[in-house]
């Protein structure tokens, strides 16, 4: 970690703060990403600057908000909050002080970020890396194709750790060939999450609204029926599969598969099946995005809905197949 020769006084302190601000507010209006607006203080900021404290500043968050923070995620995690003081925060920031590697581990995941950009060990990816290579993409198609769906299936099968499945669906997950792997690997201990969009919410109506007419199964009923019955009857036999219903628009779908995210993008006037499909690989910005999602999804699963989602409607719930039998 780099190390300053003298203090800094708190007039320049403060002017730090001043220009790292109105970086980030410019990062803003550009819609840069974080880790962006973080490369862009450390440029123009210089060895004034560590890099935890550009995260900081980037995330425009007070030391008491970043101390609530990692609270919050010890909660999570089933610990004592640390209740990390300001004076501390200030101290690892300023490179007068080095966190432990427990409490490295947590700012990595408050910030969702690498130690080495914190300014914590060595960055050892090549020097010379391209965007692609930046972002993490080590797979895509052009649309849904037999490769496409085989290559989804195969990690699917060789899945150790997780699946967690969100998006329009149809009738995929309840395919002859799709279903019993899922309900396979749920059997071995697999955790297996299905998010799937309600079928009488608004968003799916509005979503089949603007697709060909060909593309949608447009009776609710049928797609009951068809999808959610078998899929609410393999949940029955396994515990670890469970499946869920949100009610909300999207535009793509997320197949979390344990350390990869393969994205579905969905347009205007097209089948979602004809949609570029994006592979991401873990320790990318891009894949900690899509994660991200999934995580929201399950705490929103499991009745954390805090402001502002609760007021807008959002709902994540367990699939109740009976619910749903009186509009049959």
């Amino acid at each position: 970690m780099r190390r300053m020769a003298n203090r800094i006084p708190a007039a320049r302190r403060r002017e730090i703060e001043r220009k790292a601000t109105e970086i980030r507010l410019d990062g803003i209006r550009r819609g840069l990403a974080t880790e962006e607006i973080v490369d862009r203080m450390l440029r123009a900021l210089g060895p004034e600057l560590f890099p935890l404290e550009a995260w900081r500043l980037a995330n425009g968050w007070s030391r008491a908000e970043v101390s609530a923070r990692l609270d919050s995620l010890y909660e999570r995690d089933g610990l004592a909050p640390p209740g990390i003081d300001a004076a501390t925060l200030c101290r690892w920031e300023h490179g007068e002080r080095r966190p432990s590697e427990e409490r490295i581990d947590y700012l990595c995941r408050l910030y969702r970020t690498r130690p080495d950009r914190l300014g914590y060990g060595t960055d050892h990816t090549p020097g010379e890396v391209g965007h692609l290579q930046r972002a993490g993409i080590i797979d895509a198609y052009p649309h849904t194709t037999e490769e496409s769906e085989h290559d989804l299936i195969s990690r699917i099968r060789n899945a150790r750790e997780r699946i967690n499945m969100f998006g329009l669906t149809r009738n995929f997950y309840a395919r002859e060939d799709v279903l019993p792997v899922f309900a396979e690997k749920a059997a071995a201990g697999v955790p297996v999450q299905l998010f799937i969009m309600d079928p009488y919410c608004d968003s799916r109506r509005d979503r089949y609204r603007i697709e060909p007419a060909e593309a949608a199964m447009e009776d609710p009923d049928r797609y009951v029926r068809e999808v959610l019955r078998p899929l609410s009857a393999a949940a029955a036999r396994h515990e670890r599969l469970r499946i869920f219903l949100y009610n909300f628009p999207c535009s793509f779908a997320i197949e979390e598969i344990d350390d990869v995210c393969r994205v579905m993008l969905y347009g205007h006037g097209k089948r979602g099946t004809q949609g570029p499909i994006v592979t991401f690989a873990e320790g990318s910005s891009s894949h900690a995005y899509f994660v991200d999602q999934i995580r929201w999804l399950e705490r929103l699963s499991q009745g954390d809905t805090p402001e502002p989602w609760a007021s807008k409607g959002i709902r994540v719930t367990p699939l109740n197949v009976d619910a749903l039998s009186p509009r049959l």
